[in-house]
């Protein structure tokens, strides 16, 4: 038998390795991840950019600590990775006293004006990390070669951890660690992106004094989405988060956006960077740096999971092994704009992006789960804010009993009656007539399997749940929660729901469920059990109480159909009624939608 000699069958079984490298068909984090020929990734602190059917993945290349450039690797489906060599030398950059440089968290943007493409890069001179600049250098085309441009400081703050997010306007915004890490900056770059907008200086520090950094920054609509990690050198800590739709305005600070176990260290990794995948709507990957101080370009490892924005909040979940088929039905479930008799939605746990779920026994919280997860119908009552609650799979309604979550046959009892109380966000808290307690996620818990029960009412962020239902089954309207002018529309129902409470309207003079009202193609549609001789109806505005329309009329037992001004705007209405029909005096509330 012919024998293969050890140097040929050692060059088979390396070209069988580097073959085999190419074929991956998932990501498993924290693992060691190789290229098509079978080298190891040098591209840490990255970023990834989409053009042309091709991603190009931009990261720095180091030999142990050293810097050798920022490194380019191209995929057309994220999986299998072509090196490119370095797009930019650190050679390029040194700084003419050292002899060296160190490039850290290379970002890069395409600026529309100019048809260039711009790289940031975290830069210092070699010796520490002192002289925290910028360095900037630009392109003609995606993959380089990329010219040096010049080195900086963003309008003369310090800039350590960096990143580069471009508005829907085109502009372009810097953000960075700054104040030696103690606040966030974030600077209007100019119309080239090749410094900070000077004239004048427009610029913003948001979460002051919070030691954060490693900025990943995504925009989902009208909302920029933040990740940040604590300063605790080359060792994980816990995440954190921030939002806002002004990105030189307010930020909003949330908690860690990891929320299974791990947490506390965000999986062993710092965030990097986040990534809008290409023709999949909704679908987002964290990129983190599983750090190795000892060999930082050799042995760190990277962690890529599916990151979520669908409660509103950025929550990233741990997968052992993932691929990109979890994005298939990543907008299957639609926040819905507005509550109206007989929808059919599920609740979703804002801060652990998972559903109000049963097996028979008892509620909690669980991932995405036909099988699991409940779905309600809601039903109105004559109180505009309170509704029965059915469970579709049974019949059954939704009751609290003496504080226990419980589903009964419907009966007229305020056990089975749920005031929703609208917050800020968009989302509700879901409160039991009858014992005042709300719905919460047991120890504020965001791991799967976690407990619902009944406890006391607290701004605790276990109690905001957000109504979803399921677009492959119904057509109902989506929120469009992440527009700028959401959070106001929000404010605005939030005062009429507060007006209306303490006015402590009450239906008590007639059948309190008797009276109905919808609208329909410019009508409103009134349906009452009795003739009323004379009734005065008026429409107002949700906020500031502007009387729309009005009209005094007798009214039909049964329906009556009322016509409106057509430029009545979409949105929710309120009817008032009043009449002095006899005993059967009356005065009550109604609210209708406009679609």
């Amino acid at each position: 038998m012919k024998r293969l000699s050890p140097f040929l069958l050692g060059s088979i079984l390396a070209g069988s390795v580097a073959l085999n490298a190419g074929a991956r068909s998932s990501f498993t984090p924290g693992e060691p991840w190789s290229d098509v020929k079978g080298s190891h990734i040098n591209a840490h602190g990255c970023c990834v950019v989409y053009d042309g059917g091709t991603y190009y993945w931009f990261g720095e290349d180091r030999t142990g600590s050293t810097s050798n450039g920022i490194s380019c690797y191209t995929s057309t489906n994220l999986y299998d990775w072509t090196r490119h060599g370095l797009v930019f030398k650190a050679s390029q950059a040194f700084d003419p006293e050292t002899g060296k440089c160190i490039l850290e968290r290379p970002k890069v943007v395409y600026n529309e004006k100019t048809g260039k493409w711009v790289m940031y890069i975290h830069w210092e001179n070699g010796l520490g990390y002192g002289e925290a600049r910028v360095c900037v250098a630009s392109a003609d085309k995606v993959d380089g070669d990329y010219q040096f441009e010049s080195t900086f400081r963003p309008n003369g703050h310090d800039s350590r951890d960096q990143t580069v997010v471009v508005g829907p306007d085109g502009k372009g915004y810097h953000i960075c660690a700054t104040g030696m890490n103690t606040d966030i900056n974030i600077a209007l770059l100019s119309d080239d992106f090749l410094t900070t907008e000077q004239n004048p200086v427009t610029e913003t520090q948001i979460l002051k004094g919070r030691r954060l950094e490693a900025p990943a920054v995504v925009r989902v609509g009208d909302t920029y989405f933040a990740l940040f990690s604590e300063c605790s050198g080359w060792d994980p800590n816990p995440g954190h988060s921030a939002s806002s739709t002004d990105i030189l305005g307010e930020w909003e600070e949330g908690p860690n956006f990891a929320i299974d176990n791990g947490a506390a260290t965000t999986y062993r990794s710092q965030s990097t960077y986040i990534l809008k995948v290409a023709d999949r709507e909704g679908a987002y990957i964290y990129m983190g740096d599983r750090w190795n101080k000892n060999d930082v370009g050799g042995k760190s490892e990277y962690v890529w999971l599916p990151l979520s924005v669908r409660s509103g909040f950025p929550t990233v979940k741990w997968h052992d092994s993932w691929d990109l088929s979890v994005f298939d039905n990543a907008t299957r479930f639609k926040r819905i704009d507005m509550v109206d008799d007989g929808v059919e939605v599920r609740l979703l746990d804002k801060y652990s992006d998972r559903w109000v779920s049963s097996k028979g026994n008892g509620y909690f919280i669980d991932d995405d789960n036909d099988a699991t997860n409940v779905v309600f119908r809601f039903e109105a009552t004559s109180n505009p804010y309170v509704w029965h609650l059915a469970d579709v799979a049974s019949g059954l309604y939704l009751e609290s009993t003496f504080g226990s979550l419980k589903l009964a046959q419907k009966r007229d009892d305020i056990s089975q009656e749920w005031r929703l109380e609208l917050l800020d966000d968009g989302c509700y808290k879901i409160q039991s007539c009858q014992s005042r307690k709300v719905l919460t996620v047991s120890g504020s818990s965001q791991l799967a399997n976690s407990a619902v029960f009944m406890a006391a009412d607290n701004s605790t962020e276990s109690q905001r749940f957000g109504l979803y239902f399921d677009s492959f089954v119904h057509d109902y309207k989506a929120a469009d929660m992440f527009s700028k002018g959401y959070r106001e529309d929000n404010l605005k129902q939030i005062a009429l729901q507060q007006a209306y409470e303490s006015a402590g309207l009450s239906d008590a003079t007639i059948a309190e469920s008797s009276v109905k009202v919808s609208y329909d193609a410019g009508h409103l549609v009134v349906s009452s059990p009795l003739a009323l001789d004379v009734a005065e109806l008026r429409v107002v505005e949700p906020c500031g109480g502007r009387v729309l329309f009005s009209v005094t009329t007798a009214m039909e037992a049964g329906e009556t159909v009322v016509g409106l001004p057509a430029s009545l705007p979409e949105g929710v209405y309120i009817c008032y009624f009043s009449s002095g029909n006899g005993a059967s005096a009356f005065s009550l509330t109604r609210k209708f939608i406009v679609r």
